[in-house]
């Protein structure tokens, strides 16, 4: 089962309650700067392996630490990641179940 911690389509809610500055502290105690994850990006908690694994997509950086333009996409550059759940999300968080 797949929890979906945040969709695009819940930003204005997560703004707007407080929960963002929530959002962001729980990125970071989990190893993510929440800098470099999207807004319009969904991040989601997934078993694999036996482990839970946060999936995000963070924009990439250049060695100077710029992030750069994907020519290809004419977008900011960016990957998938996917990184150990080190702490859960608070239980108050609205958090969608989807079979993937």
């Amino acid at each position: 089962m797949v929890c979906v911690v945040y969709e695009p389509d819940w930003w204005i809610h997560i703004n707007v309650t407080g929960q963002r500055r929530e959002l962001c502290e729980w990125l970071r105690a989990n190893g993510i700067d929440p800098v470099i994850v999207p807004i319009g990006a969904e991040i989601t908690i997934e078993p694999v392996d036996g482990a839970q694994l946060i999936r995000h997509t963070a924009y990439l950086r250049d060695a100077a630490g710029h992030m750069y333009l994907d020519e290809t996409t004419d977008d900011v550059a960016q990957e998938e990641r996917a990184v150990p759940l080190v702490t859960e999300p608070p239980s108050h968080w609205f958090i969608k179940e989807i079979d993937r």
